[in-house]
Parts: structure tokens; C-alpha cells; sequence
């Protein structure tokens, strides 16, 4: 009997400890800076000194728990895009194991979420935790702290994705749960420091792409790690993956990195205060990180094809997260310094430039009113929307050059509409439409008519479902699923063909209008700058959803036909209608007294104004529905073009067989069911003598007996 030796497995490595110290790494930085400059700081803006607890413990919990937050959205990043589905539609190994992680994850952010509200109220009012952590001065810090209200609902949303996370363990969820995940950091980004005084509106849409491609880049790497050291499959592949987000990642953090630092601090400020020496810090740090992401590309990601453990690429990625957890606690202590005193204005206070009401509002400031000259004259980059729109022309026509290098043809009218619809977005958000739209109530419906039906129109037209289907390579049976495949998904699911049906459709399309101008919803949206935003991407997506139902040229989740897309289009009318000549006749004001506060140079009878916009919701807001109808009548004639067509050839083909047996058959019923003289009037022949009659058979065939 022969002895059969195996070579034992390469034992499979947990990471549980390592992002225990990546999240300690960043708080104790945090922690510690804080510490040495709070006092500083506090001194400046005449707060108090809370105790040691709170002066550490607040920022340590916080970029520890920033941390936590990628590690959460990194793993359900790595479940969704990353690992393959079972059969029956659950998650295999890797995939349940990262989304294991990012459960726990994201549960340890929401607990440190509720702990952050005491200590939020402490920090700002100098009060000690002892003090603040008492319930019944929770409502106290949610009606007066800002910043403890945005701590709420991150809690809010984490808890909501620890929940689901644990009640499933389908594929199809994991995207839903990265989605939430990456929201419940998106409060904290609307209560930064750079989301108040003079523009507030550059620092808090920077921040928002700072934040969200810092989450990619930390905790994508995190879970990456993860999957290296317990020996996950298609490593290649998702390295590879990863490397693209990543680079993606170091040049919008880069970019959004200069705005932020350009806002508060001159180049001369850069080594004369505290603030200063911690934005050259993160700024060579992310230069390390580069250097990192660049040594991935060029030795440890190819050598994954020789080193299946991956042991090289996850060792130096543990040294990469590291740097990056001491990122981290050095812009969680900048959060915490106050900027230098020429760039205060931020912040406003004794001793400091002044700040205008208008800047507090709008971040900006306002000179001239509304009007053809503002128009020429007055433009502002939108950092949020006119990045979108660019960076959604470039991927469309990056997937164009790959259809067009796979041999494919796309329509270029589809091209057309779509590079239109990124064009007016790039428009109406960054020209004088977008910097009054804050400002009057007139110039706000103008700009809504654009977002809501518009820019929609042109996009849908625009197919980008479709020509992603067409220039992206499918996975096959054995690959990862990658945009193609979720593509797929995201139209043939429930959830899909629920907000496709032309009722749902039509339903929220026309209530967001109610819902939003008709309920005290407007007067709480406006007078902050997250709301603002909030609306705007309402009016897109619920624009979208609309038009891609009724003429989009992507495929949909079920098929409608023209009948059904017409009528929904003309029920929606005499809402539209109805709207405007509400709006037209109101006499409460909305949003009252955000308006009266904006303090604007020039006098604006708010409630004429507000008619005024009314008056825009009527007329314009029917315009572009009349065109959809006449996109959809076109729609309608080339469809029964194409049917034609395509009955034409299969004639060709068969030589009209379908013709013939649809004639034979009405032969055979005929011949069956007619009497003798019916049968000799309508089979016979008539000569030229006789008269032809197109009254009864049975008379004709008395007529002949005569």
C-alpha cells in the first residue's frame, strides 16, 4: 500500500486585525493634531474647552469611523462588481465574505454615528461629554447643531444597510447596498467646514467628489486586501479593476484637493499656520499614494500571474493603506483648524472681512438682476453637475470609439441628442440660469423646466443603455460580471419594470411637482445648499425615468406600445396645466423668508415673481411635451416602417407564402359557406355583356335569372 502525500494548502489569512489598525492609525493621527491645535483654534473662534474626551475622542471616532465607512463601501463594492453569482441568484464565497465585512463594517460606522452626536455638541459648545451625553440634551444638539443632525442620519442610512445586509444575501442587493453605504457619508460633506460663508458652493461640491472618490480609493484597496490574503478568485481581474478606479480616484482627489485648498488659504499661507502645514501634508501624501498606485500598475498587478497568493500586491497594499489612514487623520484635523485670518471670511467674526447675507446663502454674490446681460456676462462653474455632464460625454464617446473599433455603427442622431443633453446640462448649471436659480423663484422654474424636461428629452433620446449593450464585452459564463451584465440586471428586474410602468411613471413625474411646491418641502429644501442639490437631481432622474417610458430609445423593461406611451404622455397635460396656473394665482409666497434674507441689490416683488415663474411652468412646460408627442408620432411611423419592411423581405423570401395561406384560408371559408348562386356571382366570370351588380348575391343572382 503506497503512502499518497499532498502538498497542504497555503493557509488562508483573515484582515480583521489589519483594518482594526488602519482605523486606529487614523484616529490616534487625528486625535493627536487635534490635541496640539485645538486649543489654537478654539481660542480663535472663543469656544471653550470641553475636556480631553471630547477634544481626542471626537475626531478620533470620526476618522475612525471614516475609515470603517470605506472599508463598508469598498467590500460591497468588491461583492457587486467583483464576484459571481450562484445559480440561484446568491452570493458565491468571495462575495458573501466581502459583504460579511462591509455589514460589520458599516454597522461599526452607525454606532460611532449616534456616539458622535453628545460629542458633536460637546466639541461646539464647550460644555464636557459628561453633560451633553444626557438625553435630554440629544433634542438640544439635533434642533441646534447642524452637524448632529447630519451625524443622525448617517447613522440613519448605515443601519439601514447593516439591517438589509444581514436579511439577504442576494447579488442583485449588493449594489444597492454600496449605493446607501456611499449616501450615509454624504450628510457630513454638507456640514464641513467649507460648506458655509463665501463660496460654499465651490467647497461643499468639491467636497462631495473628494469624499466619494476617497471612500473608492481607500476602501476599494481595503477590501482588495482582504480578498488577496483569504485567497479569492479572479484576482487578475479585479486588481486590474481596481487599478482603473483607483487612478480615476488620485486625479478627482487631486483636482477637488486644489479647489478646496484654493478657497481658504493663499500660496503664501501655505507654511505660515497651522492649516496651511496640514494642506501641504495631505498634498504630498497623496503624492506618496500616487507613487503607490503607479507601482501596482507597473510590478505588483502583473505579477499576480505568477504569485496566486498575491502576496507582494497585498503587502505593499497594507503600506499604501496605512499612508492613507494617516491621510485620512490629517483631513479630519484640517476640518478642525480654522483657516488663515485674510481667508476667514469663510467663518465671518470679529476682526475678519466682512460677509454678506448673499454669501451665507449662495455662497456668492449677486450685482446685476436677472436679464439678457446676466446672461452674456455672468457664468460660474458648477463643480457637482457640469463635472457630471462632462465626464457623461466622455464616457459615452469613449463606449462609441470601442462600438466603432469592434466594427459596430451607431446612429449619429442618437450622438446628437445625447452630447445636446450634456451641453445644456454643462448650460443651465454653470450660466446665469444656475447662478439666479438659488436667488429668484422665476429664474428656479425656468432652470426646473430645463432639468425635469429638457435635458431628459435629449438624453433618453441619446440610448446610452443601448450602446453600452453594443460596445462593452460581455463576461461569458466564466468571467466576472462587469457593467454589461449589471446593465442587464438593472433592466430586467422588478424594480425596473415597476418604475417603468407608464402609471408609476407618469404618477411620479407629475407628483414631484405637487409634492415639492404645494407642501412647506420647498421653503426647507431652499435655504440650504444640499437641497438645492437634492431638487435638481430629482428633477433629472424622475425626468429621465418619464421620457425614457414614453419615447426613450433604450430598451425597457417591458414592452409598451405607442398607444399606451401617447395616452400617458397626454394625461400628463392638464396637470402640467394645472400647475402653472396654480402657481399663477397663489398669494402665500413660498420660501418667504429665505428669499428676504438673500438681501439682493435690486428689488424683487417676491409673490409677482413668484407669478412670473407660474407663468413659465404653463408656457414652457407644455413646449417641450408637444415636441415628445411629435417624437413619438415619428417614433410610431418609423416603427410600422420597419414592420413593413421587415414583411416585405420575408415576402421576398417565402414568395408571399403567408399571403397565400392567408388567402387559401379565405377560401376555404368562403367556399364552405355559400350557396350555389352566391358562388357562380362572386366565382364566376362576367363578360362584357352583362352588368355588374354590388348589391346582395341572392339578388344578383335573380337579376340573372331574368
Amino acid at each position: 500500500m503506497t503512502a499518497t502525500t499532498t502538498r497542504p494548502a497555503r493557509r488562508v489569512r483573515g484582515s480583521l486585525g489589519w483594518y482594526v489598525v488602519f482605523a486606529l492609525v487614523a484616529g490616534a493621527l487625528a486625535g493627536g493634531l487635534s490635541l496640539a491645535f485645538n486649543r489654537d483654534s478654539r481660542s480663535t473662534l472663543g469656544i471653550p474647552d470641553p475636556g480631553v474626551i471630547t477634544t481626542v475622542g471626537f475626531p478620533l471616532a470620526k476618522a475612525g469611523g471614516e475609515m470603517l465607512a470605506a472599508l463598508a463601501i469598498g467590500s460591497f463594492m468588491l461583492a457587486a462588481f467583483a464576484s459571481k453569482p450562484r445559480p440561484d441568484g446568491t452570493l458565491d464565497l468571495d462575495g458573501w465574505a466581502a459583504a460579511r465585512t462591509g455589514r460589520w463594517a458599516i454597522f461599526s460606522w452607525g454606532a460611532i454615528a449616534f456616539l458622535q452626536i453628545p460629542l458633536v455638541l460637546s466639541d461646539v459648545s464647550g460644555q464636557p461629554l459628561s453633560t451633553t451625553i444626557r438625553p435630554e440634551n440629544w433634542s438640544v444638539a439635533l434642533d441646534q447643531v447642524s452637524e448632529a443632525l447630519a451625524w443622525l442620519w448617517v447613522g440613519i442610512f448605515a443601519m439601514v444597510v447593516a439591517l438589509g445586509s444581514a436579511l439577504t444575501r442576494k447579488w442583485i442587493w449588493q449594489p444597492v447596498f454600496f449605493a446607501i453605504s456611499l449616501v450615509s457619508m454624504m450628510p457630513l460633506a454638507v456640514v464641513s467646514h467649507n460648506a458655509t460663508g463665501g463660496n460654499h458652493d465651490y467647497g461643499t461640491n468639491s467636497y462631495i467628489w473628494h469624499l466619494t472618490f476617497t471612500v473608492f480609493w481607500v476602501g476599494g484597496l481595503m477590501a482588495l486586501i482582504g480578498h488577496a490574503r483569504r485567497r479569492g478568485e479572479h484576482m487578475v481581474e479585479v486588481a486590474s479593476r481596481y487599478s482603473f478606479v483607483a487612478l480615476v480616484a488620485f486625479v478627482a482627489m487631486s483636482v477637488s484637493g486644489v479647489i478646496n485648498a484654493a478657497i481658504n488659504l493663499s500660496w503664501q499661507d501655505l507654511f505660515n499656520n497651522n492649516y496651511g502645514i496640514l494642506v501641504v501634508v495631505k498634498a504630498l501624501l497623496i503624492i506618496v499614494l500616487g507613487l503607490f498606485g503607479y507601482m501596482h500598475r507597473k510590478v505588483t498587478i502583473p505579477s499576480l500571474d505568477k504569485d496566486p497568493g498575491g502576496a507582494s500586491f497585498w503587502r505593499l497594499a497594507i503600506v499604501e493603506v496605512l499612508v492613507m489612514a494617516v491621510a485620512v487623520g490629517v483631513a479630519v484635523a484640517l476640518g478642525r483648524t480654522p483657516p488663515p485670518p485674510n481667508y476667514s471670511d469663510q467663518a465671518g467674526g470679529e476682526g475678519l472681512p466682512p460677509i454678506t447675507q448673499m454669501e451665507v446663502k449662495l455662497g456668492y454674490e449677486l450685482e446685476i438682476p436677472f436679464g439678457w446681460e446676466a446672461m452674456f456676462t455672468q457664468f460660474r462653474f458648477d463643480i457637482f453637475f457640469g463635472s457630471a455632464a462632462i465626464i457623461a460625454a466622455w464616457i459615452y464617446l469613449y463606449w462609441l470609439r470601442k462600438l466603432h473599433k469592434r466594427g459596430g455603427e451607431w446612429p449619429i442622431a442618437n450622438t446628437i441628442w445625447w452630447l445636446s443633453g450634456c451641453a445644456l446640462l454643462l448650460f443651465t448649471s454653470s450660466s446665469a440660469l444656475g447662478v439666479y436659480m438659488p436667488a429668484q423663484f422665476s429664474v428656479h422654474m425656468l432652470a426646473h423646466m430645463m432639468y425635469s424636461m429638457a435635458i431628459p428629452v435629449m438624453l433618453a433620446l441619446g440610448g446610452p443603455v443601448t450602446l453600452a449593450l453594443r460596445a462593452l464585452k460581455p463576461a461569458g459564463r466564466d468571467g466576472v460580471p462587469g457593467i454589461r451584465e449589471w446593465l442587464v440586471a438593472f433592466i430586467n428586474n422588478p424594480v425596473s419594470r415597476f418604475l417603468t410602468n407608464p402609471v408609476v411613471a407618469t404618477a411620479q413625474f407629475v407628483a414631484g411637482f405637487y409634492l415639492l411646491y404645494m407642501t412647506p418641502l420647498y421653503g426647507f429644501l431652499a435655504d440650504e445648499h444640499a437641497g438645492h442639490l437634492f431638487m435638481n437631481i430629482h428633477f433629472l432622474i424622475s425626468g429621465y425615468i418619464f421620457y425614457w417610458v414614453i419615447i426613450g430609445v433604450d430598451a425597457a423593461p417591458q414592452q409598451i406600445s405607442p398607444a399606451v406611451k401617447l395616452v400617458s404622455l397626454m394625461g400628463s397635460l392638464p396637470f402640467h396645466a394645472w400647475f402653472g396656473i396654480t402657481l399663477m394665482q397663489m398669494q402665500q409666497v413660498l420660501a418667504e423668508d429665505y428669499y428676504m434674507e438673500l438681501g439682493l441689490p435690486w428689488h424683487v416683488d417676491l409673490l409677482a415673481d413668484q407669478n412670473v415663474g407660474g407663468a413659465v411652468a404653463w408656457a414652457l412646460g407644455e413646449v417641450p411635451l408637444f415636441i415628445v408627442m411629435t417624437a413619438l408620432f415619428v417614433q410610431w411611423r418609423r416603427t410600422d416602417e420597419k414592420d413593413a419592411a421587415r414583411y416585405d423581405r420575408n415576402a421576398e423570401r417565402d414568395h408571399d407564402a403567408e399571403l397565400e395561406a392567408y388567402n387559401a384560408m379565405l377560401a376555404a371559408r368562403t367556399s364552405q359557406s355559400m350557396t350555389d348562386e352566391e358562388r357562380e356571382y362572386y366565382t364566376g366570370t362576367v363578360d362584357s355583356g352583362h352588368e355588374v351588380h354590388l348589391g346582395s348575391a341572392k339578388d344578383a343572382g335573380k337579376m340573372r335569372r331574368k
